[in-house]
C-alpha cells in the first residue's frame, strides 16, 4: 500500500486521472517508477507535517538544461590558441567572428550569443570553463543521471535540488519547484513535490465534450470527501485539490505565452542572435518567458528547471549550433530583462547545465560526445564578470577537455545563495569559486 505522503511525493500532487485531465502536465510521471517501492507508512491521513527551515524569502534559482551535450569550445571560443583551429579546421569559430568581451583577451563568445555581451559588461554574466563531474561518462543517460544526482559513484536516488527541497520549507507544496519543458529528475526528493509543465501553452484543464470546466472541477473536488480508509485512494482524493489549485494558480502566467523580449546589449544590432526568419521557431525563449511570468506571480516558487534538447551535434553542427545558441541567448537576454523590469533582479539567479561537452576534434561535420564543457551563471547576484576554470588544449584526456571545475562547485554556490543547507545536500564541501554575492 502507498501512503498519502508517498503518493503525493511520487505524484507531485496529481493522480493519474487528474494528470490526464490537465493538458501538458506530468506532475506524477517522472517520479513514479523511482518512488513506488519506497515505504513511508500506510496511514491514509498520516502525511508528515514536519518542515525544514524556510528558504530565503523571494529568492529563485532558474536552471536551464541544454540537453544533448552542448559544445563548450564553440560557445566560449579560445582566442590566440592555434590548437583550437588545428582540431577544428571546418567547425572552429574564426577569431575575427568571435565576440570580444570587455576586459577579456583569452576568450570570445560565439557570435550567436551577442545578446549576452551586455550582461557581461554589467557584471551580470560569468562563465565556468572545463566544468564537469568525475566519471560522468559519455553516455547521455549516465551523464544526465550523474549531473542530476550530483553524486558520482554513489547509489543516490534523489536529485541535488530535490534533497535541498526536502531539507527546506514545506515539501508538500508543489509550486516551490517547477519544471518547464519536460520533467527534471534533479527535483526528485524523498518528500518534496514539484510541478511539471511540459507545454506552457497547453497547461489547462481538458474538458470532455458536453462538460464545462466548472462542472469537471466540481466533480473532481467531490471525490475528495468522504476520505477513504484505503491509503492509495485517500492519496488520490487529496491530490485532486492540489492539482486544480496548481493549474488555477499558474494560468495567469502560462496562457497566453508571448515571445521573449527585451535586451541589455546596446552594442549589438537589434536582430543580433535572433533566429533567422526562415529558421526554426525559438524553443527556449518562450519557456524562459513563462518562467519569468511565474516568478512575477510570487507564488513562493524557489526553483525552476527549464529544459530543451537538440545539442547533440554529431552532424551538421555548423548550421545547427548557431541556431541553438541564438535561441539560448535570446531566451536568457529576454528573461533577465523581464526580471529586471519586475524589480526582482537581486532575487533571481540563472545558470545553465548540460550533461557533457563535445570532443575537441571535429568528426567531419560535427563533434562527438566529450567531457568538460562551459556553463554560464547570470543575474544581478553574480559577483563579477569572469571566466572560472580553463580548457587545457595542451593536455587532453583521451581527446577530451579535462575537467577543471567540479560541477558541484556551481551547485554549492547556488545552494549557498538560496540559503543552504549545502554541504549536507552535496555530500561534501566544494569551492564556491566566488561566483555569487551573498
Amino acid at each position: 500500500m502507498v501512503s498519502r505522503r508517498q503518493f503525493l511525493a511520487l505524484g507531485g500532487g496529481a493522480t493519474a486521472a487528474a494528470a490526464a485531465a490537465v493538458g501538458g502536465t506530468a506532475l506524477w510521471r517522472t517520479q513514479m517508477h523511482e518512488r513506488v517501492n519506497d515505504s513511508f507508512g500506510t496511514d491514509p491521513t498520516g502525511a508528515s507535517t514536519a518542515m525544514g527551515p524556510p528558504a530565503r524569502s523571494g529568492r529563485v534559482l532558474v536552471v536551464v538544461q541544454l540537453g544533448g551535450g552542448n559544445d563548450g569550445l564553440n560557445t566560449l571560443v579560445p582566442l590566440g590558441d592555434g590548437r583550437y583551429h588545428d582540431n577544428r579546421p571546418s567547425l572552429g569559430v574564426a577569431e575575427a567572428d568571435a565576440l570580444t568581451l570587455t576586459g577579456l583577451t583569452t576568450h570570445g563568445l560565439h557570435p550567436a550569443l551577442a545578446p549576452l555581451a551586455g550582461w557581461w559588461d554589467r557584471g551580470r554574466l560569468a562563465a565556468l570553463e572545463g566544468i564537469g563531474l568525475p566519471g560522468q561518462s559519455r553516455s547521455h543517460f549516465q551523464a544526465l543521471d550523474t549531473w542530476w544526482r550530483a553524486a558520482p559513484g554513489e547509489a543516490q536516488r534523489t536529485g541535488w535540488l530535490g534533497r535541498w527541497l526536502d531539507a527546506v520549507g514545506d515539501p508538500s507544496d508543489p509550486l516551490r519547484a517547477i519544471a518547464i519543458g519536460s520533467g527534471s529528475p534533479a527535483l526528485l526528493g524523498v518528500e518534496a513535490t514539484s510541478t511539471v509543465i511540459q507545454d506552457p501553452t497547453d497547461f489547462t484543464l481538458r474538458v470532455p465534450r458536453g462538460v464545462t470546466a466548472d462542472e469537471l472541477t466540481a466533480a473532481f473536488l467531490a471525490t475528495a470527501t468522504p476520505m477513504s480508509g484505503d491509503s492509495l485512494l485517500a492519496a488520490a482524493q487529496q491530490s485532486f485539490p492540489a492539482t486544480l489549485a496548481a493549474v488555477a494558480a499558474l494560468q495567469p502566467a502560462l496562457s497566453p505565452v508571448p515571445g521573449a523580449g527585451g535586451g541589455a546589449d546596446s552594442r549589438a544590432p537589434a536582430d543580433a542572435g535572433a533566429v533567422p526568419p526562415d529558421g526554426p521557431a525559438p524553443v527556449l525563449a518562450p519557456l524562459l518567458d513563462a518562467a519569468a511570468r511565474i516568478i512575477d506571480l510570487q507564488l513562493g516558487t524557489e526553483v525552476i528547471v527549464v529544459s530543451i534538447s537538440g545539442f547533440d551535434t554529431h552532424a551538421n553542427q555548423a548550421a545547427t549550433h548557431p541556431v541553438l545558441l541564438a535561441d539560448v541567448a535570446r531566451g536568457i537576454d529576454g528573461f533577465l530583462a523581464s526580471i529586471e523590469a519586475q524589480g526582482r533582479a537581486d532575487d533571481v539567479v540563472l545558470m545553465t547545465t548540460s550533461e557533457f561537452g563535445r570532443r575537441v576534434g571535429e568528426n567531419g561535420s560535427g563533434t562527438d560526445h566529450g567531457q568538460a564543457s562551459v556553463q554560464f551563471v547570470a543575474g544581478a547576484p553574480v559577483a563579477t564578470a569572469q571566466v572560472v576554470g580553463t580548457s587545457d588544449l595542451g593536455h587532453l584526456d583521451q581527446g577530451d577537455l579535462p575537467i577543471a571545475v567540479d560541477t558541484r562547485s556551481l551547485y554549492a554556490a547556488a545552494l549557498d545563495w538560496l540559503g543552504g543547507p549545502t554541504d549536507d545536500v552535496l555530500g561534501g564541501t566544494y569551492d564556491r569559486l566566488g561566483l555569487l554575492r551573498a
